[in-house]
């Protein structure tokens, strides 16, 4: 049984991590957690059988920014990852949390996901628009998560490009953190971390959306994940290092990552 990592509290007592004990948590989905998977996009009855149609995944941070979709939702995987289920996205698929509009100065997203070399070119673990259909070719735009064209690395795209890039292997799973500091960003997956690239976040969201692309590059084909999620984890802020290294541990223990 999952047992969680122990924080020490004033009274010597200890008890087990959240994303919750940390400031300014955005957006937690977590699949363990069956009482969050519906079989409808506003509720419905809870899924828990294998390959079922998973139309809303309920957020846990407290703001309702739940994961939704009607035609092309994830199917559930039974006891996929240490003995928990997750999400796959294969053949297609996505989840978008729609919120009203949001500006970030900051940012630091978690995703646990298996890494599949069908992937598309430039696909999204993890993105967020300004409007309903945009995140790419956009002035100052942040893609926190993203698949560098059809190389088997993760990084993130800033500016006019993918940076921070880490190399990934086939059928593997991972731990992805990028951090953004509002100057800065960087990836790093379980413990490998990508370079620091210099860039500016101050930019206004509407949605986030998982597996799936809001909008191609250069007018290509929309790019999927076409893999499995676990969980997912926002805050609107920079994490310091202790910070960071509690979600990730917090991750990697439950997941058995690496």
């Amino acid at each position: 049984m999952y047992l969680g990592l122990g924080l020490r509290l004033g009274s010597g007592t200890v008890a087990a991590f959240k994303p919750t004990n940390i400031s300014e948590l955005d957006l937690w989905l977590d699949a363990a957690d069956g009482n969050t998977l519906f079989d409808a996009t506003s509720g419905g009855n809870l899924v828990s059988t294998n390959g079922s149609a998973v139309k809303r995944w309920e957020d846990k941070s407290g703001n309702s920014k739940h994961a939704i979709e009607a035609t092309n939702p994830p199917t559930l995987s039974v006891a996929e990852k240490n003995g928990f289920n997750a999400l796959n996205f294969a053949t297609n698929k996505f989840l978008t949390c729609s919120f009203s509009s949001k500006t970030f100065t900051a940012q630091t997203v978690f995703v646990v996901f298996k890494y599949s070399s069908s992937a598309d070119a430039f696909a999204r673990a993890f993105t967020q628009s300004i409007t309903n259909d945009s995140d790419f070719s956009i002035s100052g735009h942040h893609i926190p998560i993203i698949r560098a064209n059809l190389a088997n690395e993760i990084g993130t795209f800033t500016g006019s490009a993918v940076r921070s890039t880490v190399s990934t292997s086939n059928n593997i799973w991972y731990v992805a953190r990028i951090r953004h500091t509002g100057s800065a960003v960087t990836m790093k997956l379980n413990s490998t971390e990508g370079a620091s690239f210099s860039n500016t976040l101050n930019r206004g969201f509407e949605n986030y959306r998982i597996g799936a692309a809001y909008t191609a590059p250069a007018g290509g084909a929309a790019a999927y994940w076409n893999s499995l999620f676990s969980e997912v984890i926002v805050y609107s802020k920079s994490l310091t290092d202790a910070e960071s290294n509690l979600v990730t541990n917090y991750l990697n223990s439950k997941w058995a990552i690496f």
